[in-house]
């Protein structure tokens, strides 16, 4: 297996200095988001909101299907061709893309929001996340000790939100693939979804199954990584709350931007991190 390693060194100006590293060379790099706002604005669309109903605008969710292969070609273009000899290395282990594994390394969170999985070489049909192993991680990990029993079956939990009801995408719509894959395919793995999809409930809900029950929890909802303002215009709109009710103290103000994911509190979102 070829490794490509893609490692975030600093900001800059316009986007991100970077180091990339592959057939045991290093080269520096330089990336920037290939997508303004709206670009963004419109993905988040067709990901999320154009689920809700398929049948309608087409013709805007192609032009979003196209912007996602225009991003992966763009991005590709900055991260291989800004060296000749870089490239020159690339093409060397390109006969063999199956046995190519990329691994983002960054130091914050805006370099892993950029959409790595849709970087994709025009000679190629697809992606490289769809033929190629594509892995991320912090360059300073938080080191966390895990104490796994053993057992027969793998525990998984899916905790499923849809904030804004009706309006939202349907509950199925994502879980239910992940439900027949583990019927039809006979896996020793046992299933609990959760009811409701609140924080409060899955707080009581891991505190009755015990220590180290679940081996993967799975979240079926919306996200965002937000600024403190981005946070605080969401709650003048009522889409957030600020007092954030069980088991969470009030948000105060910090620098930089945070994750949040959004689960449900009756019929409001509330987030936390």
């Amino acid at each position: 297996m070829s490794l490509i390693i893609i490692r975030e060194e600093g900001k800059t100006e316009n986007g991100f200095s970077a180091q990339l590293i592959i057939n045991n060379q290093e080269y520096s790099i330089t990336v920037s988001d290939p997508f303004t706002k709206e670009d963004e604005t419109l993905l988040e669309w067709y990901f999320e909101g154009w689920l809700v109903t398929p049948m309608l605008n087409t013709e805007t969710a192609k032009k979003a299907a196209d912007s996602v292969n225009d991003y992966g070609l763009s991005l590709f273009e900055q991260v291989f061709k800004q060296d000749f000899a870089l490239y020159s290395d690339y093409r060397q282990l390109k006969p063999k893309i199956n046995e190519i594994a990329f691994e983002i390394q960054s130091k914050t969170p805006e370099f892993q929001a950029l959409h790595w999985e849709g970087m994709k070489d025009p000679d190629l049909p697809r992606p490289f996340a769809v033929d190629c192993l594509m892995t991320r991680r912090l360059i300073n990990p938080i080191n966390i000790n895990i104490d796994i029993p053993v057992s027969p079956v793998i525990n998984l939990l899916a905790v499923i939100a849809r904030p804004d009801e009706d309006s939202d995408v349907g509950y199925r719509t994502i879980s239910r693939p992940l439900v027949e894959l583990i019927e039809q395919g006979n896996l020793r793995v046992n299933l609990d979804i959760l009811r409701p999809g609140t924080y409060e409930s899955l707080s009581k809900h891991l505190q009755e199954k015990g220590r180290n029950y679940y081996h993967i929890i799975h979240f079926d909802l919306h996200g965002g990584l937000m600024s403190y303002k981005q946070f605080q215009d969401g709650v003048e709109k009522s889409r957030y709350f600020y007092q954030r009710g069980y088991g969470l103290d009030d948000l105060e103000p910090y620098e930089g931007v945070k994750a949040f994911l959004f689960l449900k509190e009756k019929i409001k979102v509330k987030p936390f991190l």
